[in-house]
């Protein structure tokens, strides 16, 4: 089978590899889909090892790479039960190796066969329905993403919510909150393009930078209370960092009402130090938001194939397998205005 293989940051190559032999308890599945995620162009920039993503020949690795992925069921294990070959799939590559999360960055998306270990119908399998397209289910999994960035501050229908950053877990959350009927929640973001997403999917874009503070946007679009201190806070119930930039929390902070709660989904890359004083005086809930459990897949699953919204919008660019090592130019170079690239194997 042709792989695309991890060698370093900017060294990619496609190559043969064996196809997997699965054990008894296990199932091939031919990758049909699969997406091109944060996590693997922060390998291609800089390094795999933080997002754990191996090199080939690191502690003996091979290099296969590559975590969102749909396909076709094409053996099974002499014990598995349930499990058809032809089924149309959805992978959990948090569950796919016996590894667990350690294997999530090297299950081997991007190779044209896939072993999940100890294979099994809603534990790391979801079997897709005819009705359901390899173009929407292929964001299913960076969609559990957004998703469980909303459910572990428990946003609810009613409530207010702001999102930092329009790229894919951004739009993810976007789309995750839209699906249970808040009403335009606002994405923040300093890029035009993306922002066009926002409002293409229901949400409300503001520009970051621009001539209109942030605040008064959002005291004009949600409503402002003042606190006991006589302090004017937006009135928003919800907010969830995608973006990562270090003043993100503290702008939070200063602005939040009482019992607002913050989701931190972004990866930060460097340390910060926050108001702990305004979170104690506010009573504020700040969690991190890291993967996400069965409970969000299964929420993103039946968002994407009963289309809650227009999620599949997202994804900008196609390309076949031969031509991966475009894809990632492409997904590296903001250029091109891309959100999610997604590689094809048809």
């Amino acid at each position: 089978m042709k792989s695309l293989i991890y060698y370093g940051p900017k060294e990619l190559k496609i190559e043969e590899r064996e196809v997997p032999v699965i054990g008894k308890n296990d199932a091939l599945i031919k990758v049909v889909r699969a997406g091109i995620c944060g996590t693997d162009l922060t390998a291609y920039r800089i390094g795999g090892v933080t997002t754990g993503i191996l090199a080939k020949g690191q502690f003996g690795h091979d290099g296969q790479f590559g975590h969102e992925m749909v396909g076709v069921v094409d053996k099974v294990g002499s014990k598995v039960e349930g499990i058809a070959i032809g089924d149309r799939v959805f992978i959990n590559p948090t569950t796919c190796k016996r590894s667990g999360m350690l294997g999530c960055g090297i299950a081997g998306a991007f190779s044209e066969y896939v072993s999940v270990e100890d294979a099994e119908y809603g534990y790391n399998l979801f079997k897709l329905p005819d009705k359901a397209s390899f173009d929407d289910t292929v964001i299913i999994e960076p969609l559990a993403v957004g998703t469980h960035a909303k459910n572990v501050i428990s946003v609810q229908p009613h409530e207010k919510v702001v999102i930092y950053g329009a790229g894919t877990i951004g739009l993810c959350s976007l789309a995750a909150c839209l699906a249970i009927g808040c009403v335009k929640p606002v994405v923040a973001d300093v890029n035009k393009e993306r922002l066009a997403t926002v409002e293409k999917m229901g949400g409300q874009p503001f520009l970051l930078g621009g001539e209109i503070e942030f605040k008064a946007f959002l005291e004009e679009h949600f409503g402002k209370v003042v606190n006991e201190f006589g302090i004017s806070c937006v009135d928003v119930d919800a907010f969830i960092d995608a973006a990562g930039a270090s003043s993100i929390p503290n702008d939070v902070i200063q602005m939040a009402k009482k019992g607002a709660r913050l989701s931190i989904v972004a990866i930060h890359k460097k340390e910060i130090q926050v108001d702990a004083a305004q979170i104690l005086s506010k009573e504020l809930t700040v969690k991190g938001a890291c993967g996400y459990e069965t409970s969000d897949v299964i929420e993103a699953f039946n968002h994407t194939v009963n289309k809650h919204t227009a999620i599949s919008s997202i994804v900008t660019h196609h390309y076949p397998h031969d031509e991966a090592l475009e894809a990632f130019m492409t997904a590296d170079d903001p250029s091109t205005g891309s959100i999610k690239v997604v590689i094809d194997y048809e």
